[in-house]
């Protein structure tokens, strides 16, 4: 015991005198003899004096422990240390106001015995001490790329505690076990560094180690040392462009200093370095030009500018650079590389358009429109398909009347002029134009101005139709006023001497037959009483075209338009839309919606007033007219009426109390799982029996053999063979002339012949004709004779617009050859056509004429009935040659077909399967 007693004084006037300088350092470490400290025990003395200046104030961050003001350093009560500890002491000077921090670290002294086995002797423990840089200065640096020899000796590593114990030394991290690996290594008994293979420094600049020393018996008496290498630059990494070539575009004549490019390159060594302060500069420009280098760049920055204004695209549109970037702030022992800068000289306006040609003389027909009379060339330099060469034409003088307009050909840049407005050779036979031409984009770098030509318009004369004055004529009535009333009057005059005498006038397109025009004076009048709520009305205008014909060879025609405005006359009167309304008894919308409507317009129209009628008195008494809202009224009834069906008697007034009384049937049901009374009659009617589908098929069986009971009366019951009506051949040889006296009848009623004629722009067809005739007129007016083996003659006159029809038809059936006949005269602004036909006849049986013939007499015989009026008397007689008489029952016609050698009725061409299959 007294053994231990001396050792431990021993160690703490060891201690004291350790920590004189305690205060020049930020950190200590105090060892302490055992882990138990007793109260107010002093564990370490911390010298003071050469960090005061004035009073100092002392405190600890541990409650455990506290500092006197010599700089003891006590346990404030018994403690006990079972792990590593430390805190902070705060000092504070009341003169200079300066704070300092001192970092504790307790730890426990070594074990005197096991050291003295291990070394063979009892080194005097040292309780307390001064942490002092036990270790070289560090960070230390290699240099990249080292030529060796290797291993190669770079550092040595000691620690203070290699004076009294054997220390081994450990060596971790980055380029020794982990990525890379092998670069350092570390005897671990000197512990000297060694390099062991070169380093580059752009791809390893900097190694993070640690280096930890243990005694021998495994002690660390050290904390872990972290050490870093730093490798030092070589310039060994020449500049390299981002890119291999550069491409840019300049606009040609572009101003001095214009920027266009700006390189970039990049440099592997240490920033901020000589060794990374790049230059650059331009080698080889490509081709030459005569005003010399037309390109630079800013040594500096890399940017590539203009060097002159003397760009010209047309003269050579793309440039090849060579540019050269350099690091040791381009000094000639620098490295350095090159890129290649392709420069395009990209199209301005710079070249006008010019033309081919500047001066045009055309001739133009008067009276054409929407046709191109000239196609203007022109050239331009600039790059072809660009807004800078895309031609711009514009009339500059002498189309003041808007007659002529002048576009750019996409395909060929050049300028179609156009006439749009027909042009009078009476007003001026002559007509100079200006056209300029430009771009699409304003002229650059040029002072020249846009070029010009001159087209000269010569005017001919042609012999023009008639034309109205004004084209459209606007004329205003009421609707419903008498027949025969005189609405105004249309007429039109000859262009060229302005008279309108040996004009004749009739309406061309007239949707509801409702006007007439008089053939010489142009008169039109009403034929029928007008409706401005018909279906021809639109927006209250009802149109007619009007055409005028002048006689001549050919003849001439001009159309014109009439607009009627039709006035309103209060002659409807509002309508209910729906009367047939239900309630539900027990729903809760006790109401119906009355709605209606009258064709009228405003004033004689909506807002309309509901009233219920006087008679009966029960009305009032059971309904009631609520929440009127213009052109619907909601009906209630008044109180709860019985569950049926009600009629009420309703009056509907327009604004000028003008209307009528209608009934409004309005049924009261009661609505079981909320069902309405419309959807309960509908669901309920549409169920159908059994007995009821079988008394609706043996109605149906009944009326069958009723009708066919008829047919066997009616066409007898002689089950003989009956004879053919005519021999085999008789349509052969049969020949069936009709003749007509007096002066024939001028036929307003086509549609009655049951003649199939359709008409579509400017075409003619004849539908049931053996050889159809179709013909298209190139004009708007042409005239027609067709002659028909089948159907006859067929004459009339058709106008543009193929409103205009005059068509005779003649009963005559005769075999003859084909003759067809063509005549075109030239009308100026339309073309006449004639053409006359005669056809094949085709075969047939003359059962099947005598039908169609017995068609023909009955459409005549109702326009005698009608009155429609004959020329002179008129009497027709039908005489037939022949052995047989073509008269027989049509009737039973169908009955005699296996007997009447209708055989060859297979032989007829597809287009007469209707006529084939009515002759079966």
């Amino acid at each position: 015991m007294a053994a231990q007693r001396v050792a431990f004084l021993a160690s703490l006037l060891l201690m004291l005198p350790r920590f004189g300088e305690a205060c020049v350092s930020k950190s200590i470490d105090v060892t302490v003899p055992s882990r138990e400290i007793q109260k107010d025990q002093v564990i370490s003395k911390v010298d003071l004096e050469c960090c005061r200046k004035g009073t100092l104030q002392i405190s600890t961050n541990d409650p455990d422990f506290a500092v006197k003001l010599d700089g003891s350093l006590y346990a404030k009560h018994v403690l006990h240390i079972d792990r590593q500890r430390s805190f902070d002491i705060e000092l504070q000077d009341s003169v200079t106001s300066m704070q300092c921090t001192i970092h504790v670290r307790l730890v426990f002294q070594l074990n005197p015995l096991l050291l003295r086995q291990r070394h063979g002797r009892v080194r005097r423990a040292v309780f307390l001490r001064r942490q002092k840089r036990r270790w070289r200065p560090l960070p230390f640096s290699i240099t990249e790329n080292d030529g060796g020899p290797f291993p190669k000796f770079i550092q040595t590593i000691n620690s203070e505690y290699q004076q009294n114990y054997t220390m081994v030394y450990h060596l971790t991290g980055g380029g020794v076990d982990t990525s890379p690996k092998n670069i350092f290594k570390m005897d671990p008994k000197t512990g000297k560094i060694y390099l062991l293979q070169p380093v580059d420094r752009e791809e390893y600049p900097v190694f993070h180690m640690t280096v930890m020393a243990i005694t021998i018996e495994g002690y660390s008496l050290e904390d872990p040392l972290p050490l870093t290498v730093k490798v030092s630059d070589l310039n060994d990494n020449a500049p390299k462009f981002t890119k291999t070539e550069f491409s840019a575009n300049v606009v040609e004549g572009s101003a001095v200093g214009t920027i266009f490019l700006k390189l970039n390159a990049t440099d592997r060594d240490e920033p901020n370095t000589p060794r990374t302060s790049l230059r650059y500069k331009i080698l080889l420009q490509q081709p030459d030009s005569k005003y010399g280098r037309l390109f630079s760049v800013d040594e500096i920055t890399g940017e590539i500018k203009t060097k002159s204004d003397k760009l010209d695209r047309e003269e050579w549109d793309t440039y090849t650079l060579t540019v050269e970037v350099r690091d040791m702030e381009g000094k000639s022992d620098g490295l350095f590389s090159k890129t290649t800068v392709v420069v395009h000289v990209t199209d301005a306006n710079d070249n006008p358009p010019t033309f081919k040609v500047t001066q045009y003389t055309i001739t133009v027909n008067e009276s054409v429109s929407e046709i191109m009379i000239l196609r203007i060339p022109v050239v331009d330099k600039d790059l072809a398909n660009t807004n800078a060469s895309r031609a711009v034409f514009t009339i500059t003088k002498g189309n003041d009347d808007g007659n002529f307009k002048i576009v750019t050909d996409s395909e060929t840049n050049d300028g179609l002029l156009y006439v749009v407005k027909p042009l009078d050779a009476e007003a001026t036979s002559q007509i100079p134009l200006e056209i300029a031409v430009g771009n699409e984009v304003p002229l650059t770098g040029s002072s020249a101005t846009r070029q010009t030509a001159s087209v000269i318009v010569k005017v001919l004369d042609i012999d023009e139709g008639p034309e109205f004055v004004p084209a459209v004529k606007q004329l205003w009535t009421n609707e419903n006023v008498a027949k025969g009333k005189l609405l105004g009057s249309y007429t039109a005059r000859d262009p060229e001497s302005k008279s309108s005498d040996g004009i004749r006038y009739r309406e061309l397109i007239d949707p509801a037959d409702w006007v007439t025009i008089d053939a010489k004076t142009g008169a039109i009048k009403t034929t029928a009483v007008l409706d401005r709520e018909s279906e021809f009305v639109k927006h209250n205008k009802y149109n007619v075209t009007v055409l005028a014909i002048q006689d001549g060879v050919p003849p001439r025609i001009g159309t014109g338009t009439v607009v009627i405005n039709l006035n309103d006359v209060n002659d409807n009167v509002p309508i209910i839309t729906n009367d047939h309304l239900y309630i539900c008894e027990n729903g809760n919308q006790q109401f119906v919606n009355v709605s209606a409507e009258d064709l009228d317009a405003t004033p004689n129209s909506a807002p309309f007033t509901f009233l219920l009628s006087d008679s009966p008195p029960e009305i009032k008494k059971n309904w009631l007219i609520s929440e009127k809202m213009g052109s619907y009224a909601f009906v209630r009834p008044v109180g709860t009426l019985p569950v049926g069906y009600y009629e009420v008697p309703i009056m509907i007034q327009d604004q000028q109390h003008r209307g009528k009384e209608q009934i409004l049937k309005i049924m009261i049901c009661n609505c079981p799982n909320n069902e309405n009374c419309a959807g309960k009659l509908a669901s309920g009617s549409a169920v159908l029996g059994g007995m009821g589908i079988l008394v609706m098929l043996l109605a149906a069986l009944l009326l069958l053999c009723l009708l066919l009971a008829a047919v066997a009366l009616y066409c007898g019951g002689d089950e003989k063979k009956k004879p053919a009506l005519y021999p085999e051949t008789a349509y052969h040889q049969s020949l069936i002339v009709s003749n007509e006296e007096g002066g024939g009848q001028q036929d307003k009623n086509l549609d009655a012949l049951g003649i199939p004629l359709t008409l579509k722009d400017n075409m003619v067809t004849s539908q049931y004709y053996d050889n159809q005739e179709t013909r298209m007129g190139q004009g708007p007016f042409s005239t027609f004779s067709h002659t028909d083996g089948m159907k006859g003659t067929s004459s009339g006159r058709i106008v543009s617009g193929n409103e205009l029809m005059n068509i005779n038809e003649r009963d005559v059936y005769r075999e003859t050859n084909v003759t067809t006949q063509y005549s075109q005269a030239d009308m100026g602004s339309a073309n006449l056509t004639t053409f006359e036909s005669n056809t094949l006849s085709r075969r047939n049986s003359h059962n099947l004429m005598d039908v169609l013939r017995s068609r023909v007499e009955q459409v005549y015989e109702e326009e005698e009935q009608q009155e429609l009026g004959m020329p002179v008397d008129y009497h027709q007689d039908y005489r037939i040659e022949g052995a047989e008489s073509v008269n027989g029952s049509v009737g039973c016609y169908s009955d005699a077909r296996e007997n009447m050698g209708l055989e060859h009725l297979n032989s007829f061409e597809p287009k007469f399967g209707t006529l084939v299959s009515m002759n079966r």
